[in-house]
């Protein structure tokens, strides 16, 4: 592909910010830094970028936990493949932050319920459903808190949005949120 393709679909599109390959928690600190670097330089509102940086976290962490393919380094951190997208949708005139990476099919099931339950909630709701979760580690896991969804949704401007792809035999989790 030629990059003044990629270039213009991403006009097209909206994209502020992309990135394709190895997610690690390094690199997301990288991103944030690179990411609120260029969001100034448009003159979004402080509020907005905070919020896009505590998506962004929630979804790359999630890519790096969740994915199919992760891979530990340095003991017990993980480098996950993973697409990861920030933009203004021009039809909605909302920022939106995306990712997709390939889980395992057994984890749809699971990642359904988990996001149709929070969709279903109002934000008092959420906060309630937030605070219990923590105080009852109910789906704590090896990997954390499993909080990430909830925190997503309590920022988000609409309900998330997540489907689920399956492309030569692999599955894929795509999720957008929206500020």
């Amino acid at each position: 592909m030629l990059v003044s393709r990629l270039r213009t679909l991403m006009e097209e599109e909206g994209i502020l910010f992309s990135f394709s390959g190895l997610i690690s928690q390094s690199l997301t600190s990288f991103t944030i830094k690179s990411v609120q670097e260029q969001l100034e330089e448009f003159n979004i509102d402080h509020k907005i970028i905070k919020t896009m940086f505590l998506i962004t976290i929630e979804q790359l962490q999630n890519v790096m936990s969740y994915s199919k393919n992760r891979l530990i380094n340095d003991g017990n951190k993980f480098i996950s493949p993973g697409i990861f997208v920030i933009g203004f949708d021009q039809k909605n005139k909302k920022y939106y932050v995306s990712s997709s990476n390939e889980i395992e099919e057994d984890d749809k099931e699971k990642i359904s319920k988990k996001i149709d339950l929070i969709n279903s909630m109002e934000n008092k709701q959420l906060r309630d459903y937030l605070r219990e979760q923590l105080r009852t580690a109910e789906n704590k896991h090896e990997r954390g808190a499993g909080v990430g969804f909830v925190e997503m949704a309590k920022r988000s401007s609409e309900k998330l949005e997540y489907h689920f792809e399956n492309i030569d035999g692999k599955t894929y989790f795509h999720i957008i949120t929206y500020i």
